[in-house]
């Protein structure tokens, strides 16, 4: 790569000394004016290259599909005719209470989990998730009040899916471990085995009829098969439904088994051991680190505004947050802590008018949903019961708005540019009656609102997602761009003196006092900017004084 854009850029400075040679050989030169017309068409060529080198070195290979060096392999068929012989090996030392609890956890996940909380906290760049699962076996699937020892499911992922930095802990917070790939395999391989013996009620250790045998191989072959995500691919449900048509003793015991099946074909489970008596819950943690979509939007204008947050380093302060754990317990919690000099402005849930008319299987009631009423506090809480498995079509989420706590960016932003507008006043005022003053002191006043604007606006970002706002940025850029413009004023009138004459404001107007129309139309601009940015600082304050002492009905 380094040596193409060495390439290039030789080619461009060779053409542009040939066009340059050829532009001074001419008559054109000769003319008054010439030199302007020469650096003008140097200037063309020189964007014009520009634009190509930019197309052709770093736009066109970056939108270029990656080459992917890690290919999608099909596990041959031997790895599930493996596990078939293992499991088939092992069905006497997996209990039948064991592996109805394992296939029911998997299956219908919502008889197990009473409750689960997840929190998130924003980092710099990523959301760290906290969720907390209480369990709770019911006792018609254990045999007896004596200690047991059982496998659960504690996070349920789709296949193909990384969860990064993830960890799972007890309810002491000490970090234990779950299940390896391979042992999980064996886990389910023998729990299908056990599943399909069930539903011929044949004992343990017996050997299935051979159209069960090549049904159960076939899920097998599914279960351990990797899904492609780079691809729309489709699913294959064969062995789930090869199991599903099985002519058996106990179509309930056919019914989980193949549930499991087309559970375990989707989606890959993360086991974790648990032991204690009957009827205790159990608590697990489990930490990871998620990456916030980020979404500009289809309009153009939203486009625009994404990029320019990235320009100017600001940090969304909307978050889009997914749910699909509330159909999988009883009671599900939501919370978002939020860094303090933020507060909640909005919140609300998309998605959710069909599933709110739907029961879940067993609940007693329609689902409940309800927000945390109280708004202005940097910490947003959800919470719903009962709520029903989601359909393919249905995409719930949670929207949470936060703003910054008066006084923040916006209000620092208010003061330079109110500070900016004075002295830019001050200094026109004068110099449109005075073009030299005799001193060089406006200079060094005009050249204070920049510096001010780059310090405050600028500064070293701490270590939030959530932090900043476009508007605040934009108003410390214009600010900026203002202060140098006035000190390009001065400094013309200042050289030029007394004998040239600079254009007035039309019809004898002035502009407060201003009669020289650059100077005017840079006031304007700075009236303008300082209105806009502390009209949104006296709104924000509002806001937020107003959702402070708002009653919560």
């Amino acid at each position: 790569m380094l040596t193409k854009n060495l390439k290039f850029l030789s080619g461009v400075v060779i053409m542009t000394l040939i066009v340059l040679n050829a532009l001074t050989a001419t008559s054109v030169v000769r003319h008054r004016g010439s030199g302007w017309q020469v650096l003008a068409l140097l200037l063309v060529l020189l964007a014009a290259a520009v634009v190509l080198h930019t197309r052709h070195f770093h736009r066109r290979p970056f939108l270029a599909k990656p080459k992917n060096p890690f290919k999608f392999h099909q596990v041959p068929v031997d790895r599930a005719a493996s596990l078939q012989r293992e499991a088939k090996k092992n069905s006497g030392e997996l209990q039948l209470h064991e592996a109805r609890v394992f296939a029911g956890a998997v299956v219908k996940p919502e008889q197990f989990r009473r409750r689960v909380v997840e929190e998130y906290t924003p980092s710099r760049r990523t959301l760290q998730k906290l969720a907390t699962v209480d369990l709770d076996i019911p006792k018609r699937l254990l045999e007896a009040a004596t200690p047991q020892h059982v496998y659960l499911p504690v996070v349920i992922n789709q296949k193909g899916d990384l969860l990064d930095d993830f960890h799972i802990y007890e309810a002491n917070s000490d970090e234990t471990q779950w299940l390896s790939y391979r042992q999980y395999l064996g886990l389910a391989a023998e729990v299908l085995h056990i599943l399909l013996l069930t539903a011929y009620r044949l004992p343990l250790g017996s050997d299935l009829p051979p159209e069960a045998e090549q049904a159960e191989l076939l899920a097998l072959q599914g279960i351990v098969q990797r899904r492609d995500t780079r691809a729309h691919s489709v699913v294959d449900f064969s062995g789930a439904e090869a199991v599903e048509q099985l002519q058996v003793a106990s179509t309930s015991a056919r019914k989980l088994a193949g549930l499991f099946v087309r559970q375990l074909t989707e989606n890959y489970p993360i086991v974790a051991s648990v032991h204690g008596p009957v009827g205790r819950r159990h608590r697990f943690k489990y930490q990871l680190t998620l990456m916030p979509e980020v979404k500009f939007g289809r309009s153009a204008a939203r486009r625009w505004a994404g990029f320019f947050r990235l320009v100017f380093g600001t940090r969304p302060v909307d978050l889009n947050l997914d749910i699909s754990n509330a159909p999988t317990c009883e009671s599900f919690h939501l919370h978002v802590h939020a860094p303090d000099d933020l507060f909640l402005t909005r919140q609300e849930a998309t998605g959710f008018d069909e599933a709110l008319k739907r029961r879940a299987e067993g609940a007693p009631t329609l689902p409940h949903c309800r927000f945390r009423r109280r708004l202005g506090q940097p910490h947003a809480h959800f919470y719903c019961r009962y709520m029903p498995a989601f359909t393919e079509s249905e995409r719930p989420a949670i929207r949470l708005s936060f703003f910054e706590v008066p006084p923040g960016s916006v209000l620092r932003a208010a003061i330079t540019a109110a500070a900016a507008l004075a002295i830019l006043w001050l200094i026109g005022f004068v110099n449109s009656r005075f073009p030299d003053p005799g001193t060089d002191a406006p200079a060094f006043l005009l050249a204070f609102p920049a510096v001010a604007a780059a310090w405050l606006g600028f500064d070293a970002p701490s270590r939030k997602l959530l932090e900043g706002t476009l508007s605040a940025r934009l108003c410390l850029v214009v600010t900026a761009m203002l202060s140098l413009t006035g000190c390009g004023l001065f400094m013309l009138h200042k050289s030029f003196g007394q004998g040239r004459s600079w254009p007035q404001v039309p019809d004898g107007n002035s502009l407060l006092g201003i009669t020289d129309l650059g100077w005017a139309i840079t006031v304007a601009l700075a009236l303008l900017n300082a209105a806009r940015i502390g009209y949104q600082c006296l709104v924000r304050t509002w806001q937020y004084s107003h959702l402070l002492a708002k009653e919560v009905h």
